[in-house]
């Protein structure tokens, strides 16, 4: 079978605003390192096959273009808009079948950020797509938590199917998409659940008949897209009307036919300021800081801000961040919610700054 590559790009990344903006998302920002987040993550599924897509929405796809240039059109899996994870990796499977019906799919996230295991990655998602082809199953790779979190899906594992064979393989138990703090607390004391990646892979019927099964509606809108495309009509129009939801809640948490593969590399989801914070090379009081600044008393603090002085007194575990038009300022503890000013600055009408 052969193997293809999906390079999930189409997200807004509101969690890293002023930075991160819809036309200028945090998949295509240069975190860390010379690469953005995208072109480190085809330049490392590159290594797996030449069969790489990139699925993204119409309005980001003339900057992409401009990241990947060596990528052709066919290359390209473009939303009309946004329909959530199982929409696009839908489509996706469509766009592949029409070219492989027998194809195992493989599908990241264009904005995790890895350390230095990249072999140990790839080696990951070698045996994910084994397994994927040998057991006919849904695939997901799952991180041991280091900590309670809400902001991921949590998957409850049963014995390893494979021995000691590295990296691991189980049965999924129990899916439980983004619980909150209480849950996510006793998950972690238990011992038995994993974090889920969100890296998955498939063959692509496989998907088609799960979906069939668990999310009859969006199966039948992504047929309609299919014979629109074959009819050479408007599939985008029927595209736009599919249900807006996740993978995890559409298909994962409700199937039987789920296996994780445990991750054995360095893994960050940089979803937030704190994240991307732990990562960065910082001073000898723990702050990171990108432009001039005078600190006086002040630790743990991660500040961007290229253009402007930064000046502080006694300030602790805080996040500033500068742009041409915004100053972001909250407590690391709180980076999380910074999503909720961009939802608040689209109540306001105020679309210059999103």
């Amino acid at each position: 079978m052969a193997r293809h590559v999906v390079i999930l790009a189409g997200g807004s990344g509101t969690r890293l605003w002023p930075r991160s903006r819809e036309k200028s998302p945090k998949h295509l920002l240069t975190l860390h390192g010379a690469q953005s987040l995208l072109q480190s993550t085809y330049a490392r599924v590159s290594r797996l096959t030449d069969n790489v897509y990139v699925v993204t929405e119409q309005s980001q796809l003339k900057s992409i273009r401009e990241q990947l240039p060596k990528l052709s059109d066919e290359q390209f899996i473009v939303e009309p808009a946004r329909r959530g994870t199982a929409s696009a990796l839908g489509l996706a499977a469509l766009a592949i079948a029409e070219r492989d019906p027998q194809a195992t799919m493989l599908s990241v996230h264009a904005d995790h950020y890895l350390g230095h295991d990249e072999d140990a990655y790839l080696k990951t998602l070698d045996a994910e797509a084994r397994w994927a082809e040998s057991k006919r199953s849904l695939v997901t790779v799952g991180l041991r938590p280091p900590y309670a979190s809400t902001a991921f899906g949590y998957i409850q594992v049963g014995p390893p199917l494979d021995g000691d064979e590295a990296p691991a393989v189980y049965r999924v138990v129990r899916f439980v998409e983004k619980p909150d703090l209480k849950t996510a607390e006793g998950f972690l004391v238990s011992g038995s659940y994993l974090w889920n990646l969100g890296l998955f892979s498939w063959p692509v019927d496989v998907l088609f008949s799960e979906m069939a099964k668990h999310a009859p509606q969006l199966y039948a809108g992504l047929e309609q897209v299919k014979d629109a495309r074959r009819a050479g009509d408007d599939a985008d129009r029927i595209y736009q009307m599919l249900p807006t939801e996740a993978i995890d809640y559409a298909v994962l948490e409700r199937t039987k036919n789920l296996l994780v593969v445990g991750a054995t590399f360095e893994w960050h989801d940089l979803g937030s300021w704190a994240d991307l914070h732990d990562i960065l090379q910082r001073d000898e009081a723990g702050n990171f800081v990108e432009g001039e600044s005078v600190l006086i008393d002040s630790k743990n603090c991660m500040i961007h801000s290229p253009r402007k002085l930064v000046a502080a007194v006694g300030l602790e575990d805080m996040v500033v961040i500068e742009t041409d038009d915004a100053i972001l300022i909250c407590p690391k503890a709180r980076s999380q919610d910074v999503k909720l000013i961009v939802d608040r600055l689209k109540q306001m009408g105020k679309t210059q700054y999103l």
